[in-house]
């Protein structure tokens, strides 16, 4: 029987991951340069969602040997969880004159 207990990080997920984060972040950054009303509504925070399943993934099947790459990633990762929170915080305190 095989054994379940073998971790392999499949890096084309990683990668598809990481496409669809960059598609979404750049919805995010078209919205914030336009002044005008949002287009996109509530896809800017797919990336955080998204950013945080791929780094579970890592995380989880990637054990203590990390790569390069993964390590990369999980930066990655770290900036797209972060970064549509920070503008959200940012809009708010806008809003409120802060």
């Amino acid at each position: 029987m095989a054994d379940i207990t073998i971790k392999k990080v499949n890096l084309l997920i990683l990668l598809f991951l990481l496409v669809i984060n960059l598609i979404f972040s750049a919805f995010l950054i078209e919205e914030l340069i336009d002044a005008s009303d949002p287009n996109y509504g509530v896809t800017g925070f797919f990336t955080p969602i998204i950013g945080l399943i791929s780094f579970i993934y890592i995380r989880k099947l990637a054990g203590k040997k990390k790569i390069l790459l993964l390590r990369v990633l999980q930066l990655f990762n770290w900036i797209f969880i972060i970064f549509p929170i920070a503008v959200f915080v940012y809009g708010i305190l806008i809003m409120v004159n802060y």
